[in-house]
């Protein structure tokens, strides 16, 4: 009986032991091995994803250049219609074709028109004189004013003629950015 009483407490004894053994084991390699291990594999999961995204632009890189393109476009487009004056020979003549195909649109008739103070680094201006009615000119000075081709009306002189309106326009544009 003493044997049996001994190879209980030796059993016990053991028992406890392996039980701390086995529960030291799994802590130990829950929280180092596992932990570690989830860590490398989010890493990798980010860099998966990355990867993807990476991918999916490189396999899109036609309508992600497009795009790019559209967007150079449109910026280009919008500078075009603020320096548009520099885009031929003579700003000028640019100028006055721009302006009698307004005029023409608002029933207008241009009388003169005179290049103004060449000295500015920033604006050309130009005094323009058009002869119409009321609302020809009224038209005209809105369709300046609201052009897509940048204009800016700096000044306005009204007088009669005989049976028509006069109007003196000092009308500037830009010569360049700055």
């Amino acid at each position: 009986m003493r044997i049996m009483s001994s190879y209980k407490i030796s059993i016990r004894t053991h028992l406890i032991i392996m039980i701390i053994l086995y529960g030291g084991t799994w802590l130990i390699l829950n929280n180092i091995v596992v932990h570690q291990q989830q860590a490398i594999l989010k890493e990798y999961r980010e860099k998966k994803a990355k990867l993807e995204y990476d991918y999916m632009r490189i396999k899109n890189y036609h309508d992600y250049v497009r795009a790019i393109q559209k967007t150079i476009d449109y910026g280009k487009n919008s500078l075009d219609r603020f320096i548009w004056l520099n885009k031929g020979y003579d700003p000028n003549l640019i100028f006055f074709q721009h302006i009698s195909v307004l005029a023409r649109k608002a029933g207008v008739r241009i009388l003169s028109l005179q290049p103004v103070d060449r000295n500015n680094e920033k604006y050309y201006f130009w005094n323009v004189v058009f002869s119409g009615n009321f609302s020809g000119i009224f038209n005209l000075i809105r369709d300046i004013e609201s052009s897509q081709k940048f204009l800016k009306i700096e000044s306005a002189e009204i007088s009669k003629s005989e049976n028509e309106i006069e109007i003196t326009l000092k009308i500037s544009g830009l010569k360049k950015l700055e």
